[in-house]
């Protein structure tokens, strides 16, 4: 969709009054830690939730946007369930001094990235999701970083696409580039395929990607001209895991954006779960990290310090439009 800035959603058809703004709502929610909960209005009029965690120290402060690697569409109620029972990440970076927004575009449609359709992708979502933490007066635009894993991962890429700039860094973790890349792949469902039956139209064990991926196995085009758009002067840390089934796509990311001059650097852990980063889930006791989830948290709130939170001097970036 191209409508962005000619005729965003909510200014299209109306009475003949203007649109009153903001367009967007905001609660804060009980119970403990603090949250709110914020409906961030998108290009088609839809909201999509986002919930927020402040931390103690006074504003303006840094802030990291999360995104989980399901589909999208979960809703509010898992967002704020992962904060307050999957939170260790969160406490991490709150007690860091950023603000935590824990956000999620709509439910993703496979397959249809860089297509021309009349309809909004998650992606799209995401960069709205981006623009308005960047208005968020507590917040300095300057210093904001991005981090998800898995589909969480390929989100932080497709939105960079989108938006080219703003982010001071980000973190794809696992980031499952199937659609940035264009990965040529035979892991398609069956012709039987249908909505209710799966998560999306791809058979995860068809998708044998541990090799190095070669420039002939991606869509190399497409993909070099996405990242041609990635501004030169955010930072990336690209974070493997040692034996997913597609970590030699998560390596090709990697080397296409050192290949095309991008900040990016690589780190890859060994553990035997999909998506550790986030934590385990709070016990009786708490949070009970193992080695490896932290040091992988250990490594990625040091690239987020130095190359978020701690900016001093880096060159004033007008907020994305």
């Amino acid at each position: 969709m191209t409508q962005r800035i000619e005729r965003p959603a909510g200014w299209r058809f109306h009475t003949g009054k203007p649109v009153v703004e903001p367009l967007d709502f905001v609660t804060d929610l009980e119970g403990e830690p603090p949250l709110s909960l914020h409906m961030i209005y998108t290009l088609d009029g839809a909201y999509v939730p986002a919930v927020v965690r402040q931390p103690g120290a006074p504003p303006p402060w840094p802030a990291v946007i999360c995104f989980h690697g399901g589909s999208g569409g979960l809703g509010h109620s898992f967002l704020v369930e992962q904060m307050r029972n999957r939170g260790w990440l969160f406490d991490r970076l709150a007690d860091e001094g950023y603000l935590v927004c824990n956000a999620e575009g709509r439910m993703e449609n496979e397959d249809q990235y860089d297509k021309d359709l009349p309809a909004v992708l998650d992606h799209q979502d995401v960069a709205e999701v981006f623009r308005y933490v960047q208005r968020l007066s507590v917040v300095d635009p300057q210093r904001i970083g991005t981090f998800g894993v898995s589909h969480g991962g390929e989100i932080q890429m497709k939105l960079m696409a989108e938006i080219g700039e703003g982010p001071a860094a980000m973190v794809p973790s696992e980031p499952a580039v199937i659609e940035f890349l264009g990965l040529q792949h035979e892991g398609g469902a069956d012709e039987g395929w249908a909505v209710e039956d799966s998560s999306g139209p791809r058979v995860e064990e068809k998708l044998q990607f541990r090799h190095d991926v070669s420039d002939d196995e991606i869509d190399f085009p497409a993909a070099w001209e996405r990242i041609q758009r990635i501004s030169d002067d955010v930072r990336i840390l690209v974070l493997g895991r040692d034996d997913d089934h597609l970590q030699g796509l998560f390596k090709k990311l990697h080397e296409l954006l050192t290949r095309a001059g991008k900040q990016a650097e690589w780190a890859t852990f060994d553990h035997p779960e999909h998506a550790y980063h986030w934590g385990p889930e709070r016990s009786g006791r708490g949070y009970e990290p193992d080695d490896i989830q932290q040091a992988t948290i250990d490594r990625l709130i040091e690239f987020l310090n130095a190359n978020v939170r701690d900016l001093s001097s880096r060159p004033v970036v007008e907020p994305a439009t």
